[in-house]
C-alpha cells in the first residue's frame, strides 16, 4: 500500500521526486492514486503501467491522472528527475473554474486511463519556481505556502489544457454535473469496495437515485455503475492473486466474500479462468522473467 507522506495528509498537497516515493514505499514500485490526483512531470523515457495497460511516455511531458488508479512504474530513466505532484480535490477547488478542471478530460479522460501532453517546463524550472519556492514558503504563513502550492498546481493544469481541443474542454463544462458525481462515485468506489457492491449504496452516499446514478455513468464512461463495481472488485482481485503471497483462501476473505468457491466462482466469470490458473500464469512469467535477468 501506497505510504502517504504526513504533508500529504495534512496539506491535500505534495511534491515528490519518483525515488524518493519509491524509497519511501521500501522499494515497491505499485501504487494506487487513492482520492488524489496526479500529476507525473517525466523528462526521460519511462514505461508506466495504469489500470493493466502499458504507456510509453517520452521527456518533457505532462502525465494526468486521476483517483482511484493501479499504477506500476515498470521503467524510468531518471527517476530522481521525474516529478510527482499529488493533490487532493478538497485542496484544489476554490472556485467553479477548479472545479471545471479537475472534472476536464485531463484527469477524467474518457477513452484512456491517463492524459499525456507535452510540456515546455524544464528540470530548472520545477527545481527553482517549484521546489525551492515551494520550500521557501513552507517556513512562513501556512496561508500563503497552501497559496503558492495552488498555483504551481494550476500552472501546470493550463499547460495541460493548451494541448486538448476547445470542443474537449467545452464538453466537459456540457456535462459537468455528470462527470462531477461519476468521479465521486470512483472514489467512494476505491474506499467501500470490498465491503459493499451494490448500486443503491453508492448511489445513497451521493444522494441521488440507482437509476440516476445509472445514466450519469452511462453517459461518461459507457458502462452502468453494477460493471464499474465488477471491474473494481475483479481488478484488485488479481493484483492479489498475481502479486501477493496469499492464499486463495485468505484473499477471498480479505475480498470479503463468503467463501473461496464464491470468489473462484466470480473470478471464472468475468475473467474466464479461475484464481489458480491467473497464480500458475503469473508464476510461470515471474521465473521466466527472473531467467532473462539472471
Amino acid at each position: 500500500m501506497y505510504i502517504l507522506s504526513q504533508q500529504l495528509k495534512s496539506d491535500g498537497f505534495n511534491i515528490n521526486t519518483l525515488q524518493q516515493i519509491i524509497e519511501r514505499n521500501n522499494g515497491n514500485r505499485s501504487f494506487n492514486t487513492l482520492q488524489y490526483y496526479c500529476i507525473y512531470i517525466v523528462f526521460k523515457h519511462a514505461v508506466i503501467c495504469v489500470e493493466g495497460t502499458d504507456y510509453e511516455v517520452e521527456g518533457p511531458n505532462l502525465i494526468f491522472i486521476g483517483p482511484s488508479k493501479e499504477i506500476i512504474y515498470k521503467q524510468n530513466d531518471e527517476e530522481a528527475n521525474t516529478f510527482v505532484i499529488a493533490f487532493s480535490a478538497s485542496f484544489y477547488e476554490k472556485s467553479a473554474n477548479d472545479s471545471l478542471f479537475l472534472n476536464s478530460s485531463l484527469f477524467f479522460n474518457l477513452t484512456e486511463n491517463i492524459t499525456i501532453t507535452p510540456t515546455i517546463v524544464t528540470e530548472y524550472d520545477i527545481k527553482k519556481f517549484a521546489i525551492d519556492r515551494l520550500a521557501l514558503y513552507k517556513s512562513h504563513e501556512r496561508g500563503l505556502y497552501i497559496s503558492i502550492a495552488h498555483n504551481t498546481v494550476e500552472t501546470l493544469i493550463l499547460d495541460g489544457l493548451l494541448n486538448i481541443s476547445n470542443s474537449s474542454l467545452k464538453s466537459t463544462a456540457e456535462n459537468f454535473s455528470s462527470i462531477d458525481y461519476v468521479n465521486r462515485f470512483r472514489i467512494q468506489l476505491h474506499s467501500d469496495f470490498k465491503s459493499h457492491r451494490s448500486v443503491k449504496y453508492f448511489s445513497e452516499k451521493l444522494f441521488i437515485t440507482s437509476r440516476r446514478l445509472s445514466e450519469m455513468t452511462e453517459k461518461v464512461t459507457g458502462k452502468t455503475p453494477k460493471q464499474l463495481i465488477i471491474e473494481k472488485v475483479l481488478s484488485e482481485s488479481l493484483r492479489l492473486i498475481k502479486h501477493s503471497t496469499k492464499t486463495i483462501t485468505e484473499i477471498s476473505y480479505e475480498m470479503e466474500f463468503r467463501d473461496e468457491a464464491n470468489f473462484s466462482s466470480f473470478v471464472k466469470k468475468h475473467s474466464g479462468k479461475t484464481p489458480r490458473e491467473h497464480r500458475a500464469s503469473a508464476d510461470i512469467f515471474k521465473k521466466n522473467s527472473e531467467e532473462v535477468l539472471y
